[in-house]
């Protein structure tokens, strides 16, 4: 077994007894996910691209402890931003996401909105099959490991390439992600496709409450939920799912 391989897993194995001994296991990351609209469009969708941006900005931000996590959107303005002729308009609405895992208690609860309605979905944290990457790098003064990941769930094929702080001992990230030995700062999927950036790391205590599992929404499962909405997807033929209308004036 290569020497950095065993080091990963010796780091899995004894975090969980050093977490509440080490500092900076509480406080606020600030992410900024970066979506390739056009990587979303198929082959023959030459009209769309010229009425919508490549790339689309958000903010989000992560609250963490110890044990605990939660990761969501950061409230911004929306835009209707009016783009090529014929009076067409694009609107982008930012479903409302929460994603709360609790360390301790090996649970998560992700909160998520589609076509206007919430859901509730409950389930135990799996471990992703990481496997260490030889590259490393620098985010916001931190040193940061490489893990890969090969995603083939739910039919994927995609690559999920993260970037982990081992001085912020902390097994989170953002969004769905974790499962490292450190707090991850970057995800880079299928080498652009989408990003998650740290942008700004804050080392405080949080105020009573503010980090709490989401409980607003329908029960369901991540597979009724997923089915839902591929089945709404091909119902409008294909696309991204990510909130996007098209308004003809």
């Amino acid at each position: 077994m290569k020497p950095y391989v065993l080091l990963f897993w010796l780091c899995l194995i004894v975090m969980p007894v050093v977490l509440l001994a080490q500092p900076n296991t509480t406080g606020v990351i600030q992410f900024e996910e970066k979506i390739n609209m056009h990587r979303s469009l198929p082959p023959d969708a030459g009209d769309m691209r010229s009425m919508i941006p490549e790339f689309r900005i958000t903010k989000s931000e992560l609250l963490y402890t110890a044990t605990e996590s939660l990761y969501r959107n950061v409230e911004e303005e929306e835009e209707d931003d009016e783009m090529g002729g014929g009076g067409v308009m694009i609107r982008m609405h930012r479903p409302d996401a929460r994603y709360y895992k609790n360390l301790s208690t090996g649970r998560k609860v992700d909160q998520r909105e589609f076509m206007g309605k919430r859901y509730l979905i409950e389930d135990d944290l799996e471990q992703t099959p990481w496997k260490m990457g030889a590259e490393t790098r620098t985010i916001l003064d931190y040193n940061c490991m490489q893990a890969i990941w090969d995603d083939t769930t739910a039919d994927r094929q995609r690559r999920v390439v993260a970037w982990f702080a081992p001085d912020i001992p902390v097994s989170a990230g953002p969004a769905t992600y974790g499962q490292l030995p450190g707090m991850i700062l970057a995800i880079d999927i299928n080498d652009g496709e989408l990003q998650l950036n740290a942008t700004k790391i804050e080392l405080k205590g949080l105020p009573k409450g503010e980090l709490e599992a989401p409980s607003k929404g329908e029960q369901t499962t991540q597979e009724e939920f997923q089915k839902m909405m591929d089945e709404r997807i091909r119902a409008m033929g294909g696309g991204s799912g990510r909130g996007m209308r098209v308004i003809r004036n």
